[in-house]
Parts: C-alpha cells; structure tokens; sequence
C-alpha cells in the first residue's frame, strides 16, 4: 500500500511541476498560449490520475526496477517535448514577424510601382510634345 501511495504522490507531483513550469513558460514568453494549453491539461490529467488511481498489486505487474525506468522515460520524455515546445513558439513568433515584414514591403512595393506609372507618364508627356 505505501508503494501505491508513493505512485499516487509521484503522479501528482508531477502534474503540479508540469502546470508550474507552462505557467512560468508562458509568463516569461518561452511558449505561447496555443502551446500552454494542452500542456496545462496535461498536467490536469496526471494530478486527476495521482487522485483517482489507486495502484494496488502493481508489484506483480512491474518491479521496482521497471517502475524507476518508466518515471525516469517519463521525466526525459516531458522534458524533450518541454524544449520542442518553446523551439515551436519561437519559430510561430518568428513566422509572424516575417509575414509583417513580407506586408510592409507588399505596401512598398505598391507605393514604388504607383510612383515609377506616374514618373513614367510624366517622362512620356516631357519627351513627346507634338501629342500636346
């Protein structure tokens, strides 16, 4: 049974860790909300898990070898993926600046192309005085 319990609180520790690591994320602008959402619910699930799940008999299934393997995959796992995640933001962030860079300088364009037809029809009508 204390085994059991020292799962439960592992599962819960966990989920608070990973709800504590997207809010500071997200605080300091790491990751973006779209990013944080389904880390935070994530986190939900496992603290909903710690509560509900009541690992009896688990010592017949895996051994405490096995048991100490998985929570260390586990730990490595949320840890890659917490880096994937901030690597995504920062590429989503460094998307948007591009796009209004590509609009700024649509609008110059434009704005140049207006100038070079009005240049043009100015040159046209300098150099051409018999259709006046």
């Amino acid at each position: 049974m204390r085994e059991g319990m020292i799962i439960q609180i592992l599962l819960i520790a966990f989920g608070v860790s990973m709800f504590g690591t997207a809010f500071v994320s997200l605080v300091r602008r790491k990751m973006s909300e779209v990013v944080v959402i389904p880390w935070g619910l994530g986190a939900v699930i496992f603290i909903v898990l710690g509560i509900v799940i009541k690992p009896v008999g688990w010592k017949s299934y895996i051994s405490p070898v096995g048991l100490t393997l998985i929570i260390v995959f586990c730990i490595c796992a949320a840890y890659a993926i917490y880096f994937f995640s901030i690597r995504i933001t920062e590429t989503m962030k460094k998307n948007n600046e591009l796009a209004i860079q590509v609009s700024l300088l649509n609008t110059e364009v434009e704005e140049l192309r207006k100038k070079m037809e009005k240049l043009e029809e100015e040159s046209g009508e300098e150099e051409n005085p018999v259709r006046n």
